[in-house]
């Protein structure tokens, strides 16, 4: 870890937060594998004890971005890069199940929204993420948007707290989006990190194509 980023403040976070990552990554990787993960990120306090299913800041940014850092040396950047993305899949799965005021998302209402378009559907389900990052998770985020794609903005992000990568790290996030596209849409649709502060980027950008593709 760089100066720079050993020199962060804490920041805290919802303890459900980093529940459901717990939960994620051993959904992935199994009960070994988590153990494993958190030996690594020397959080081993946390095997057999996750953090409680609650709003309530009780972790930091700093143990989120250590987990997935430690998810990367377990498994090599090349191996991890898939491993993190389904992990990022699970999570939005487990948000929905056990905590969505964490995605800001109450049920299948939006879904099933009838008359109005995906790209709407898009569009709102996006603001409702970006509003709880701000109200629940404490991470400063915004929606912006062209006529191609919307953007998710991250203003401070978990990988600050990661060592330096030459490329954009963020891979839970990607899975976790890519999952919200495809919950909403019933479609695959390819979310791309553009832009990461762990880098020197100015912010983490998401980039989420509003033109679906073609059903199979």
């Amino acid at each position: 870890m760089d100066a720079q980023q050993s020199s962060l403040p804490v920041r805290g976070m919802p303890s459900g937060a980093l529940r459901l990552l717990f939960l994620s990554i051993e959904e992935v990787m199994g009960s070994d594998g988590i153990k494993a993960v958190l030996n690594g990120a020397k959080l081993s306090h946390y095997i057999n004890n996750y953090p409680a299913n609650t709003l309530e800041y009780g972790v930091t940014f700093g143990e989120y971005g250590k987990v997935e850092q430690a998810v990367e040396d377990f498994l090599g950047p090349r191996g991890a890069r898939a491993i993190l993305i389904r992990v990022g899949r699970e999570l939005f799965r487990y948000s929905l199940r056990e905590q969505s005021a964490l995605l800001g998302i109450a049920g299948n209402a939006l879904k099933n929204m009838p008359l109005i378009s995906p790209q709407a559907k898009m569009k709102i389900l996006l603001q409702q993420i970006v509003g709880a990052a701000n109200k629940t998770v404490n991470q400063p985020a915004r929606l912006e948007e062209n006529d191609e794609a919307f953007l998710v903005v991250i203003d401070q992000c978990m990988c600050q707290w990661r060592p330096r990568h030459d490329k954009p790290c963020c891979l839970v996030t990607v899975g976790t989006f890519s999952e919200a596209m495809k919950w909403l849409t019933d479609r695959p649709i390819e979310v791309k990190e553009i832009t990461c502060l762990n880098n020197g980027a100015d912010a983490c950008r998401y980039q989420i194509p509003k033109k679906l593709p073609e059903e199979s």
